[in-house]
This record gives structure tokens, C-alpha cells and sequence, in this order.
């Protein structure tokens, strides 16, 4: 089983660096996200290393990380944070959540503080006795203790969450960006959550022995076996929704109190409201693009760097209307005004055609009649 924690932390870092060097529409969590995978990924390649017996190798790798781990519940509390309330705003109150984090500082400095035999002779009780490694006390706290509170940590600041992500998750529920949204935060929140609340149970059990709680060997396995299946389930989850890669579209309640107190403002449109993308639209309508022949929305797509689906819905959102239609206005003004400019005194009708992009003259006729309410022959010979 330990070559699952490989997979684990190779998983994991492929999405850290995907989610870091990505292009996408929402980029503040999925630099959380990312974050979070770090850490994930770091200490499933430890727990890999030191269940392996290869920390002999690694001596090196075995205590600085503790002090990363013990944060790993600041980035996934404001990954759904700053989704669900559309920003980041630092609050004082968040110290709170970096208590662990200071403790292992401290738990840190202590233990390099002392003479490398310390630091050596822990290390060493880790590689011949592994499954009596949280047992060493560092400083403050033991290694159990480290490892129990960050849990306790994490499985507190999440239900802590729940209120407002089932107020959420009511927003425009049909819409199809907010259902695959909706379907990654439950998931990624449950996991999560499993996770937490089994970590903190083995913390439990080791301090307190499977004689007091009264477990068997038998559950104590099958939990194992758990954990180890939402630990998969929580580096590859990302892959049943891609579009957490590119991030999601932000929202238009732009407040938390808009979700808290406001229940008719809670309907507004959940869509794409990126000064961003509208700047690179604008950018790529200079440049000539919607002339091209076979210019799509997938070439579209591909030029705004986020995904066609994303595309699709961002004409909707934030221009009302689809991208072919989009397109064809653009086409269609394009032909009014080379004809307007005496184009046809030295072209013919089908030079001007593949000049606006069109790929036929059925189409450009169709076309030009729908969105201009005149037959394109009225129209030249009006010009």
C-alpha cells in the first residue's frame, strides 16, 4: 500500500504546477488550491519515503516540512473562501487559523537549536521503529500532538465553512457552470472533511491506545484502507473536472453578505465578469481574427486561453447573445462597410465574402438578411 502515497504526491505535484502555471479566469484560488496541493504532495512523498525505508537516504527530509504541514488548513479555508465570496479579504481573526503553524515554528527552531545529535537520534528512532515516530517529543508538543492538532484544526475550520457553502450552493443551481462548481466543492469538501476527521481519529487512538477506545485491529484497518482511498480520491479528483484547472468564472455577489443576509440577491447571475478576458476580446477583434475563415469558438477559446465551454458562457453572460452570433455581427458590419467604401466597384461579390470570413454565398446571404433585415442585393444596390 505505501506505493499509493507515491502516486499520491506524484499526482499532487503535477496539479500544483498545472494549477501554478496555468492560465486561468479566477487566479487567486487556484493559487490556494495549488498551495494546498503542495503541501499534500510534500507530505505524501514524505509519508512514501519514511513507510518505504528510505528515509536512511533522506535523512534531510524528515523534520523542516513539519512546519508546511501545519498550514496546510490556511489555504484550503481560503480556497473556498475567496470561491464562494468572489474575494480575499484578510480578516485579524484568521491569525487563529495559524496557531498550529506557530507551534511547529517553534517545535522547529527548538529541536535545530540543539546539538545534530538530538536532531540525529530522532531521525534515527524513525528509520529502525517508523511506526513509533509521533511518539518523539520535539519541544512543545510531540510529533502526535503536531499532527493531531493541524487535523483537529483543519476538521474545525471546515464545518466551520458549511453554513455559507450550503447557502452557495443554492445560487443558480442550474446553471452549467455552477453545477460542475457545485459538484467539485462538494466533493473536494467532503474528502476533505473524511480526512480530517480520520487523521485526527488515529492522532486520538495513538494517544490514547486501542485498549481505551475500545478498537479493533480489524476497523483500525479498514479506516486505513479508507483514508487511503479519499487521499487518492483527492489527487485525482481534479481530472473528473478540468475546468478547476483554468479556474472558475467569478461570481457577481461580490460580497459574503450578499450570500449571508440578501436572499433575493442571492439570484442574481452566478457568470464571467473578467476586465480581463473583455480586454484580450477586444484585442483579438483588432487583430482581425473573426474574419478568418473556420474562425470558431474552440480558435476562440484557444486565443482566450480558458476553455470553450468557458467561452460559450462568457458571450452569454456578458454580452447577452451566442459566439456564432457574436461573430456573424462582426462579419456582417464588415461586409456593410467595405461595400459602403466601394469594395465591389473593384471586387466581385465573392471576393467580399472570403474578406468578412464567410465560407459560402448561401451563408453570407442567409446571414446578412437575418441580422440586417434586408436582402444583401437591396442593400448594394443602396449603398
Amino acid at each position: 500500500m505505501n506505493i499509493v502515497f507515491l502516486l499520491i504526491a506524484i499526482f499532487g505535484f503535477i496539479l500544483t504546477t498545472v494549477l501554478f502555471l496555468r492560465k486561468n479566469v479566477n487566479k487567486l484560488p487556484q493559487q490556494f488550491l495549488a498551495s494546498f496541493y503542495f503541501i499534500f504532495s510534500l507530505y505524501n512523498l514524505q509519508t512514501y519515503i519514511i513507510t518505504d525505508g528510505l528515509l536512511t537516504q533522506f535523512k534531510w527530509f524528515y523534520f523542516w516540512p513539519l512546519f508546511l504541514y501545519s498550514i496546510i488548513t490556511v489555504p484550503v479555508y481560503f480556497y473556498f473562501k475567496t470561491v464562494m465570496e468572489d474575494k480575499f479579504t484578510w480578516k485579524w481573526k484568521y491569525i487563529l487559523l495559524f496557531i498550529p503553524f506557530i507551534l511547529s515554528i517553534i517545535d522547529v527552531t527548538i529541536v535545530f537549536s540543539k546539538p545534530t545529535s538530538y536532531y540525529n537520534q530522532i531521525v534515527e528512532n524513525a528509520i529502525t521503529f517508523p511506526k513509533e515516530r509521533f511518539n518523539a517529543q520535539y519541544g512543545l508538543l510531540s510529533l502526535n500532538e503536531h499532527y493531531s492538532l493541524r487535523h483537529l484544526w483543519q476538521l474545525i475550520y471546515l464545518l466551520s465553512l458549511l453554513p455559507l457553502l450550503r447557502r452557495f450552493l443554492d445560487i443558480n443551481p442550474n446553471e452549467k457552470l455552477k453545477v460542475i462548481l457545485n459538484r467539485w466543492l462538494i466533493l473536494f469538501y467532503i474528502a476533505l472533511t473524511l480526512m480530517a476527521f480520520i487523521t485526527l481519529f488515529f492522532g486520538i487512538e495513538r494517544m490514547l491506545g486501542l485498549n481505551t477506545l475500545n478498537i479493533s485491529t480489524t476497523s483500525l484497518y479498514s479506516l486505513q484502507i479508507i483514508l487511503f482511498l479519499v487521499l487518492l480520491l483527492i489527487s485525482i479528483a481534479p481530472l473528473y473536472f478540468p475546468s478547476i484547472l483554468y479556474g472558475f468564472p467569478k461570481n457577481q455577489l461580490l460580497v459574503s453578505s450578499s450570500i449571508s443576509n440578501d436572499t433575493n440577491s442571492i439570484k442574481r447571475i452566478y457568470g464571467l465578469d473578467n476586465q480581463e478576458l473583455n480586454n484580450s476580446l477586444t484585442i483579438i477583434e483588432q487583430q482581425g481574427a473573426f474574419l478568418k475563415p473556420g474562425f470558431n469558438l474552440k480558435a476562440c477559446a484557444e486565443l482566450l486561453h480558458v476553455p470553450p465551454y468557458h467561452t460559450a458562457y462568457f458571450f452569454y453572460q456578458t454580452k447577452g447573445i451566442s459566439f456564432t452570433t457574436y461573430r456573424n455581427n462582426i462579419r456582417v458590419e464588415k461586409a456593410k462597410q467595405l461595400i459602403n467604401s466601394g469594395f465591389l466597384e473593384s471586387n466581385d461579390l465573392y471576393t467580399l465574402i472570403s474578406a468578412c470570413g464567410f465560407s459560402s454565398k448561401s451563408d453570407f446571404e442567409k446571414t446578412f438578411e437575418r441580422l440586417s433585415n434586408i436582402n444583401v442585393v437591396e442593400y448594394i444596390s443602396t449603398a
